[in-house]
């Protein structure tokens, strides 16, 4: 069995369940759960339940706190600035972005920063929040040390994940760009280490700065160590895209970068941004021309052999639709992963198979 059909609350429940199995306090496993769901829902496989083996092994290092003590360290009308005590990242974001979007309603922009937090998960769950709510949502934040800089082999940077998100239109989908600023994430990496898979040439180097196809050249999965490192995308565009990322995200607030980060990526820094478009002009003028623009790309010229011209964001979101009235394969190695977490804390009996997990 390479794959296991399941629904999108099952995964859903198998998250919660497994987070708070792992200690993470209740209110913060939701929304972790709710977060990884997001992923697995625009299908951004990588970063969903499959992320849940390695939050168990920060854990265990003593990376993440699952019982954080997240104050704000200081605010204004329009900002705010959050100390998040080292706690699951894919929660502590969650409530620093909604805080954003609570300034923005309430003064017109909310500009929010955070130190001490950890790995964030799909960062356009963030920014998609926002423009679920009629605002325009920015997310950024750094990551574990996985890229060199242009020019060097020595690996100095992470992959500066952001995300912006403009409203729905009237008749047509919200518009996000999410994206690493690498060629692909780290997660795609690990995942082709679980396939078997080699991966194209442009998307790693080995410890020794060379070109690989080898994904284990980049990252051992078993003992988490990185000797190679991801390439920017677009060359030197992109070290400079994630060199501007992490200034934003993290040393504006005085959080961790590169060797200073643990193994896993605690101690980042997160930025989180909304803004309501009424301060500009009427939402519902907006929504009129974000349909127009939609509509005007949609309908260019198409090259040969391409069938649909898409908006950014809009395969996710018609994956989104899909996986929720469908339901989604899940990998038989990330379930496998996940059953032996369940077995570790004894949900489950050593003679368990697969299927349990969504008993």
């Amino acid at each position: 069995m390479d794959k296991i059909h399941v629904t999108l609350d099952q995964l859903y429940q198998l998250a919660h369940k497994t987070l708070l199995m792992m200690g993470i306090e209740p209110s913060l496993a939701k929304r972790g759960a709710l977060t990884l769901n997001a992923a697995d829902a625009r299908g951004v496989d990588s970063h969903g339940v499959a992320r849940l083996n390695f939050y168990d092994k920060c854990i265990a290092r003593g990376e993440i706190n699952p019982n954080p003590n997240i104050r704000i360290i200081k605010e204004t009308p329009v900002s705010a600035f959050f100390d998040c005590d080292n706690g699951i990242g894919i929660a502590t974001a969650d409530l620093v972005m909604d805080k954003a979007i609570s300034l923005a309603k309430h003064s017109g922009i909310g500009i929010c920063s955070a130190i001490n937090g950890h790995h964030i998960g799909v960062a356009g769950h963030y920014a998609l929040k926002a423009a679920e709510q009629d605002l325009i949502g920015f997310a950024c934040a750094p990551s574990r040390m996985m890229v060199a800089p242009t020019g060097g082999k020595e690996k100095m940077l992470g992959n500066s994940p952001n995300s912006l998100a403009f409203p729905a239109g009237l008749s047509t989908p919200p518009i996000l760009m999410d994206m690493a600023s690498t060629t692909v994430p780290a997660g795609k990496v690990e995942m082709a280490v679980r396939r078997g898979e080699q991966v194209p040439i442009g998307w790693i180097l080995d410890k020794d700065g060379n070109d690989t196809t080898d994904p284990a050249d980049f990252q051992n999965t078993d003992t988490g160590e990185v000797p190679g490192s991801l390439l920017p995308m677009a060359g030197a565009k992109g070290y400079c895209i994630i060199v501007m990322i992490e200034l934003l995200s993290s040393i504006l607030s005085g959080a961790k970068t590169g060797p200073h980060l643990a193994t896993g990526g605690g101690g980042m820094g997160f930025f989180a941004a909304a803004v309501d478009p009424e301060i500009i002009r009427p939402i519902a003028e907006l929504k009129k021309d974000l349909d127009d623009y939609y509509y005007m790309i949609k309908h260019s010229e198409k090259k040969q052999n391409v069938k649909e011209i898409y908006l950014p964001g809009e395969i996710e979101h018609n994956q989104t639709a899909k996986r929720r009235k469908q339901g989604v394969d899940l990998s038989a190695v990330v379930a496998g992963e996940v059953l032996k977490l369940h077995q570790k804390y004894g949900r489950l009996s050593a003679e368990a198979g697969i299927e349990d997990l969504f008993q």
